[in-house]
């Protein structure tokens, strides 16, 4: 027999196979050695073992419904199925005794641990079952068979209340409660003629003069042209750059309008301001007691149309707080038919209130803070407004009025704290010497493109001289 080429012949054929696979794992882009690179120690909770087989099973946790006199079922996608991984390895050595008795506390310790396998990696597994196999024949070799599954982390459903929906229906409740409430109050005061009717209407000019004087003012006008691109110097801030303090919640985006379409647009809510304005007059000298509804509802309107017109959520509350401070001082005599208009004028007065404190409810829940003592300072501001007419409510004994008035305070509560907790409060920050601004929000942000932020809170006399002490965000 010749051995030599018997030899000679099995290193040809196993070169050969050799360039073919360099050449197969040429053409697919890796090396003839990449799969043994990638293969890593095997162990689990830190102690090591060999592998030598893993079955791994995957696949989708269908649940299989079957109907009578239908040939097909319906499968049903329950989500991915549990992985699990039978591994199959072994110890061997003169410790094999004292390694298998680790292996055991290891796989018998409570919750999950990490298995590291030669080509699966890290998981994150738990042991549903060990076995470890003795042979006489084998002598100081111990071979292990486990059986895992893929384990995840303990996580619970939680509740998480959409908090403006919240806001939303505890205005609405609290446009039916002040229509009803006032409506209670002045239907008997209805029957002593035209000086209470006169009363309405004198009450009402008072408040929607007030409105549309407001949706004038010179900040709001400013405010038009603020969303556009660009910046307005350090005194007005940018659209582009929106600061946590001169502006607070100004939009991100810069708007793509002109000034004129902006003019055009401010036009029309202040037309749309009047417009309401025009309804709640014709409510007030048509009230009887068929209308009572009607004048809310106009109310409401006057409100609404307000918040419509102004540029931002925070100009809206700035706007609606004045409206919803409205105290009417018409005087009155002590007679009946005296009596009877301060109680319409009384009553109007807290309509309109009411009216305005929704449509601040409404602006607030639109409001994005800029930092957490932000969203309290806003919350703050609301829920003033809620407590003082509260207060109000309670001692008129209008039951359904002030448990509207106090849901609406909690949603509020609750929708500012759950959106101002995630961000950044404010602090004073105290510097030994005066730097430039962007020295300043290096140092405190790592980003010196937050100067901006720094000069706008600070007011320094020259950005490149920012004071030693200033209050700015604390990340």
């Amino acid at each position: 027999m010749n051995i030599g080429g018997g030899a000679g012949a099995v290193l040809g054929a196993t070169s050969g196979i050799s360039n073919l696979a360099s050449s197969l794992a040429a053409r697919l882009g890796g090396s003839i050695g990449s799969y043994f690179e990638q293969l890593r120690p095997a162990s689990f909770r830190g102690l090591p073992f060999v592998s030598l087989a893993a079955d791994g099973t995957f696949g989708r946790r269908n649940a299989i419904h079957e109907y009578p006199k239908r040939d097909k079922p319906w499968v049903e996608d329950m989500g991915r199925a549990s992985r699990r991984f039978q591994v199959t390895g072994y110890l061997v050595g003169n410790y094999v005794i004292q390694m298998r008795d680790a292996m055991i506390e290891m796989c018998e310790t409570e919750d999950s641990g990490e298995l590291i396998h030669p080509t699966y990696g890290r998981r994150t597994v738990s042991v549903m079952e060990f076995r470890v196999i003795e042979r006489w024949d084998k002598g100081r070799y111990f071979e292990l068979q486990f059986d895992f599954v893929e384990s995840g982390d303990r996580l619970f459903p939680t509740a998480d209340n959409a908090t403006t929906s919240l806001i939303s229906s505890a205005v609405y409740a609290l446009g039916l409660s002040s229509a009803a409430e006032f409506a209670s109050r002045v239907l008997s005061t209805l029957s002593y003629g035209a000086s209470i009717v006169g009363t309405a209407v004198s009450t009402a000019l008072t408040w929607y003069t007030n409105a549309k004087n407001i949706v004038g003012d010179a900040r709001n006008l400013i405010r038009l042209v603020f969303d556009l691109p660009g910046s307005f110097g350090r005194f007005a801030g940018s659209a582009t750059v929106p600061t946590f303090s001169k502006y607070p919640g100004a939009p991100a985006q810069s708007s793509s309008l002109t000034v004129d379409q902006l003019i055009a647009q401010a036009t029309q809510a202040r037309t749309a301001v009047t417009g309401a304005a025009g309804v709640l007059a014709s409510a007030a000298a048509g009230l009887d007691s068929s209308s009572t509804d009607a004048f809310a509802a106009a109310a409401r309107g006057v409100a609404d149309a307000v918040l419509a017109a102004a540029p931002a959520p925070a100009d809206g509350i700035r706007l609606l707080t004045s409206l919803a401070s409205f105290q009417p001082a018409m005087p009155t005599t002590a007679s009946v038919i005296g009596t009877s208009m301060a109680t319409m004028q009384s009553a109007c007065g807290d309509l309109f209130r009411r009216a305005a404190i929704g449509s601040v409810a409404l602006a607030a829940s639109t409001y994005q803070p800029t930092s957490a003592d932000d969203a309290a300072s806003v919350r703050d501001a609301v829920t003033a407004l809620i407590d003082s007419e509260i207060e109000v409510a309670g001692n008129q004994g209008e039951d359904d009025a002030y448990g509207a008035l106090r849901s609406l305070r909690a949603a509020i509560v609750q929708d500012l704290n759950k959106r101002g907790a995630g961000l950044a409060a404010i602090r004073t920050f105290n510097m030994k010497a005066n730097q430039p601004a962007l020295v300043l929000a290096h140092r405190i942000y790592r980003d010196a493109g937050r100067a901006d932020e720094l000069v706008t809170q600070a007011n320094p006399i020259h950005p490149a001289f920012m004071p030693q002490t200033f209050r700015a965000l604390s990340s």
